[in-house]
């Protein structure tokens, strides 16, 4: 039976680490990765706390400069 609760290794990588999330709407948010999942959704800790970000807004997911 397959977990439902898989996320690709890809996306995983990111877990935990400092990135730089570019949305659709060219706004951009730094900080660490709490949780992400297939669809991108991800939960993130930035500066002004901890922001959900629905997966369908976002564009571009980095590890900042």
């Amino acid at each position: 039976m397959e977990n439902e609760f898989y996320v690709d290794p890809k996306f995983l990588k990111f877990k935990d680490k400092e990135v730089l999330i570019i949305l659709k709407n060219n706004e951009e948010m730094k900080g660490r990765i709490i949780a992400i999942d297939n669809y991108f959704n991800t939960v993130i800790e930035t500066e002004e706390g901890i922001q959900f970000i629905k997966g369908s807004k976002v564009m571009l997911i980095s590890k900042p400069d």
